[in-house]
């Protein structure tokens, strides 16, 4: 049992591990995706930014100079993203510029190309060590043609790369931050559960401990009185004397052959195939079987049988269930008594109860009665309400006990039907 708990724990824990490691990892390349792309297109971007900027740019400078030819308005327009601005004629004499001084001064490299056929953009480092977009365009105030050489600060632009980079920068730092904090997570989960591994090794081994004092105690005696009557019937003084002395022998072996069988079933796993049976039938056939031991103890059945309940169960196991509640009963009620067996269908649930009118049991006992082992009785190993618990368990059901110490007991089993 130790083994298939650690077995399936370990199993369920390597899932639950491979389950956060898949959905971090398609995670992570989600965000990485997504970092990535904002950072590719962010250079693309800030270009667009700058190239419209200069674009809405030429056409105010352009509609300037059309309105003043003196070109003395645009010396009164300026943005803050502009670090300069000239108007080169044909000739390639600067007719304007944001630096006064250069008025008239030819234009450094004067040729053919400094008229390109469409729009020339670049990027250039100043003097100052400052980074600028220079746009080249051709304007046409009136009807002359000027070479506008505009040059744009960048900075405000390639904030969108800064941003970007920064975000990228934040997103690599979260994910490993989220990583480490899963690893940790793991390793503390791996840790708690290899923790209760063990403590659950030591509660088997406790268990097996106990159950060996039990077994130990319980089959003593009766291969003790074995042994003893067996020799008893060496010294038998006539056949009716050996014959009583083997009886006995008998009746001590079917006491080590029950608490055998038991144990078995207690330890058993339930690997019976469900099957569909009508639960009344089987309560039925279970009061009939107890009827043969209740008529002798003065304990009167008393079970109507109710209409067809259908649910998918292992028959043997709801069958040894239904035995043993019925037999404790039997035992609750030394002097005789009233056995009620109830049955009931209560929408998606077949309610079973089993009353009796017995000793009762005492209210400090009821929290310990479904644990194994445990018993009040002079003779027993305690397993007969724990293997109960179990196979309730088993089916999905319920397992409930109300008792009131020298008035009766009452057993209340709630199984599925089945759908």
């Amino acid at each position: 049992m130790a083994a298939g708990f650690q077995l399936y724990t370990r199993s369920d824990m390597g899932k639950s591990s491979r389950l956060i490691i898949g959905v971090l990892l398609c995670f992570t390349l989600l965000v990485v995706w997504f970092a990535w792309s904002a950072f590719r297109s962010a250079p693309p971007l800030a270009s667009e930014n700058l190239r419209g900027a200069g674009l809405s740019i030429s056409v105010a400078i352009e509609q300037l100079a059309a309105a003043d030819p003196s070109f003395r308005s645009l010396a009164r327009y300026t943005t803050p993203d502009i670090a300069y601005f000239a108007l080169i004629d044909q000739q390639g004499i600067v007719r304007f510029h944001t630096n006064p001084r250069l008025v008239g001064q030819p234009f450094s490299n004067t040729d053919q190309k400094i008229f390109p056929d469409g729009i020339s953009e670049q990027r250039e480092r100043l003097g100052t060590g400052e980074e600028v977009y220079l746009l080249r365009t051709k304007i046409h105030p009136e009807h002359d043609e000027y070479l506008l050489v505009l040059s744009l600060h960048t900075y405000r632009a390639d904030q969108v790369i800064r941003r970007a980079r920064t975000g990228v920068t934040v997103i690599s730092a979260l994910t490993a931050a989220l990583w480490g904090l899963t690893v940790t997570l793991l390793f503390m989960m791996r840790r708690d559960e290899h923790r209760r591994q063990e403590m659950q090794r030591r509660r088997e081994l406790a268990r097996l401990g106990e159950l060996g004092a039990v077994m130990a105690h319980e089959i003593r005696n009766p291969l003790a009185g074995i042994k003893g009557f067996a020799q008893l019937i060496e010294s038998a003084g006539d056949m009716e004397q050996a014959r009583h002395y083997a009886d006995r022998i008998v009746s001590q072996s079917l006491r080590m052959e029950v608490l055998v069988d038991d144990l078995l079933a207690f330890v058993r796993e339930d690997t019976g195939e469900r099957e569909p049976a009508d639960l009344a039938m089987l309560v039925q056939e279970c009061v009939t079987m107890i009827r043969m031991e209740a008529d002798p103890e003065r304990v009167e059945v008393v079970h109507i049988r109710q209409p067809e309940m259908h649910v998918k169960v292992v028959t043997v196991r709801i069958i040894q269930l239904l035995l043993n509640l019925l037999k404790n009963a039997l035992q609750a009620m030394p002097d005789g008594g009233l056995l009620r067996v109830e049955l009931e269908n209560e929408i998606k649930s077949a309610i079973i109860r089993i009353s009796d009118t017995g000793v009762g049991i005492p209210a400090e006992n009821i929290p310990h009665i479904f644990e194994p082992f445990w018993t009040s009785k002079a003779r027993g190993t305690g397993l007969g309400l724990a293997l109960c618990q179990k196979v309730v368990q088993e089916h999905g059901g319920n397992l409930t006990v109300v008792s009131v110490a020298g008035s009766g007991t009452t057993f209340t089993l709630t199984l599925p039907l089945e759908v």
